[in-house]
């Protein structure tokens, strides 16, 4: 299967402007918990939510409390920003091991087919 450079680009596009998002909600969710006014502190969260963003669970929690609270969207849509990596690996989990199934299936009739076909000589 050949994927087009298009196609691509506009995956990076999207996970780019995902994480922008996702970044700066942190970024306002620790200033929130911190309750920090000073612009320099401002700027070591902003550093300091870079690597918290990309954690497995911290960064989703922290992003969703930034989301809610700061800029005050609804919490079904911050868990949509937040979560969605986790949605796609979820739907992998399930259907991945049916397809293998599948596969092991057909391959064990044509290894039966192959069989029968030599006791037959």
């Amino acid at each position: 299967m050949k994927i087009s450079s298009n196609w691509i680009f506009l995956s990076l596009g999207f996970y780019l402007i995902i994480s922008i998002f996702q970044i700066t909600a942190v970024t306002d969710s620790l200033i929130l918990i911190f309750n920090v006014d000073n612009t320099f502190f401002e700027g070591v969260i902003f550093i300091f939510s870079i690597f918290l963003t990309f954690t497995p669970v911290v960064g989703p929690i922290l992003g969703i409390i930034g989301a809610t609270l700061v800029w005050g969207w609804n919490i079904f849509f911050a868990i949509i920003l937040f979560f969605w990596p986790y949605v796609f690996l979820f739907l992998g989990m399930i259907f991945s091991p049916r397809i293998k199934r599948e596969k092991r299936g057909e391959k064990e009739k044509i290894i039966d087919a192959e069989i029968i076909e030599e006791e037959k000589f």
